[in-house]
């Protein structure tokens, strides 16, 4: 026997032991470790610097400048230049995407990734409101126990008896408790709803069934119902205290509508801008090529005049001078224009147009070449008015309205009037239990009063005072951003006439321009000029040409800047913005 007790004794304490071990290996995983690979792969990433050798990554073996240089003396004045990155001259042409500004807006509008993010936040944003909504929702409740006890017989008190009885009276005498055997199970239904108004009403079922197996059997059957109800008199009471959650949300669900809307029209005016400025590279690499070409005319012309000795030779050096300058310029104008192409691809994400793809886009609209004038102060008024910014800030200074109500409700102290309502009765059965309680023999009610009052209060005050001092700072923000938008607007409207001005200087410059080259050329053919004037006049003329093609494209990134000034976009009759959701 006392074996037995000593084995049953030392595996209880083995099962501890291991229980504790077990424990304290677990304390790692309470402490948040990462997985262990996971970790030595992040430490060593963050602990070590790599080097790079490019010779390695490139896909053949690097060349000298020396071993480079005779394919541009090669080069041949009608051989094409614009190729695929790292490709050959002599490769296929890509294929091309011809696009005007209509299309790049709804294909950005439509796969733009930054956007596509950004018009998921509205319905983050309504998920909020249905969060805050279902803080009304009524919830049942339900539960069951059952308990069994086996008591066992326990001394009682001592007690003197008084008594007619001569033989008993003054007679004192222990009692002993009997064993006793019970079992005990409740049932419970109930409905709670919370109510707008800021009360908690409940409802509740209660089924008991009492068993007493020892010494004699007994049982017995309760039913009982009740109704409670908490209503706050001061803080926390009344419809706008407690939906002031639900107006709050609403009120950031449209916050976040005005700026992904903002969103959107800054996407689709980069992607605009974007798109200029791919017809600027490509009327760049266009000005860059005609110059390359009439460098290598001019040098044909002078190796014709030198061979019948009616110029210099030095001139054959000072025209291949020319087109060694015209060459470097050729090839920037071409690295501008892949930059730009990369730029617009990114903005657009076309499917299977990737970054790297040798597609390329084509510009098909022209820019609009019309002289606007506007009345400055109203268009900024326009500009208040319709900037999402704007909107976005007067739907933040109503949440802060709402706030400081709220905030001061809370500063109020707390009254609660209770009241309860119940009937019961107790049967031998569920049934006849539940039914007699409804005879409403036997009801109890409660009717309570009770209060909380903070001694100081200077918690939910200070939320008040920094709820006001928010909107008073919001107040002051609104200020600052109206006159910033009036300047936007006035300063946008300046360098919109500016450049058209621009365009006017630049077109009459292009004109002269090449009047004078060619002036210079026929007074070389006729042995009064030099080719360095020659060479000389034609880099006026495209640098001319280049001023206007710069000019063009910043007027029109200035009427979009104006769009986007007074909170709108430039209007297409191919495309109409807002006809397309911003969410979903």
């Amino acid at each position: 026997m006392n074996h037995t007790i000593l084995t049953i004794r030392h595996a209880i304490l083995s099962s501890i032991g291991v229980a504790i071990m077990g424990l304290m290996g677990a304390c790692s995983a309470w402490e948040g470790g990462l997985d262990p690979a996971q970790e030595r792969s992040i430490s060593r990433r963050l602990r070590d610097i790599q080097s790079t050798n490019l010779a390695t990554l490139a896909t053949k073996a690097p060349s000298t400048i020396d071993e480079k240089i005779d394919m541009f003396r090669q080069r041949q004045p009608n051989e094409p230049v614009r190729t695929q990155a790292g490709g050959r001259p002599d490769a296929p042409s890509p294929a091309k995407i011809r696009m005007n500004v209509s299309d790049a807006r709804l294909t950005a509008l439509e796969n733009n990734l930054k956007l596509r993010a950004a018009t998921i936040d509205p319905q983050i944003a309504k998920t909020a409101i249905t969060e805050e909504r279902a803080k009304f929702d009524a919830l049942i409740t339900a539960g069951v126990d059952l308990s069994r006890k086996d008591l066992p017989a326990l001394d009682g008190d001592l007690v003197t008896f008084t008594s007619f009885d001569k033989e008993l009276d003054k007679k004192s005498a222990k009692l002993t408790r009997v064993e006793q055997t019970k079992e005990n199970l409740d049932l419970n239904v109930g409905l709670d709803l919370p109510l707008p108004t800021g009360a908690k009403v409940k409802l509740r079922s209660i089924w008991n069934e009492q068993n007493l197996y020892q010494p004699q059997f007994f049982d017995q059957f309760v039913s009982a119902s009740k109704f409670s109800i908490s209503q706050p008199l001061l803080r926390d009471a009344g419809v706008r205290t407690n939906t002031a959650s639900i107006r709050l949300a609403r009120l950031n669900d449209k916050a976040i509508e005005a700026k992904t809307k903002l969103t959107a029209i800054r996407i689709l005016a980069k992607a605009e801008k974007a798109y200029w400025k791919v017809y600027a590279a490509s009327r760049e690499f266009d000005v860059r090529r005609q110059q390359y070409d009439l460098a290598f005319d001019n040098l044909e012309l002078v190796r014709h005049r030198v061979k019948e000795g009616l110029t210099a030779e030095i001139e054959i050096i000072r025209s291949e001078v020319g087109i060694a300058n015209r060459l470097e310029s050729l090839i920037v104008a071409e690295t501008s224009w892949r930059l730009a192409q990369r730029e617009l691809k990114l903005l657009l994400n076309m499917e299977n147009v990737d970054l790297n793809s040798p597609t390329t886009i084509e510009v098909a609209s022209e820019p609009t070449l019309l002289h606007y004038e506007f009345e400055r102060d109203a268009l900024a008024a326009k500009a208040l008015e319709q900037r999402m910014e704007m909107l976005e800030l007067e739907l933040k200074l109503a949440a802060d309205a709402v706030k400081i109500d709220f905030a001061r409700n809370q500063t109020l102290p707390l009254f609660m009037l209770d009241f309860e309502y119940g009937v019961l009765d107790r049967k031998d059965s569920f049934g006849s239990a539940f039914r007699g309680a409804w005879d409403f023999d036997n009801v109890e009610y409660k009717l309570g009063l009770r209060g909380e009052i903070p001694v100081t209060n200077e918690k939910r005050k200070s939320k008040l005072r920094r709820a006001i001092l928010t909107r008073n700072q919001r107040l002051a923000t609104r200020e600052l951003r109206e006159m910033t938008i009036r300047q936007e607007v006035f300063d946008t409207l300046d360098i919109l006439e500016q450049n058209w001005q621009r365009i006017l200087a630049a077109r009459q410059n292009v004109i002269v321009s090449g009047m004078n080259y060619e002036i210079e050329l026929k007074q070389f053919e006729e042995g009064l000029r030099t080719m360095r004037e020659v060479l000389e006049a034609l880099t006026s003329l495209g640098d001319a040409q280049l001023k206007e093609i710069k000019a063009v494209v910043a007027y029109q990134e200035a009427q979009i800047d104006l769009a986007f000034a007074t909170g709108t976009l430039l209007g297409y009759a191919d495309v109409d913005v807002e006809s397309i959701p911003l969410s979903r």
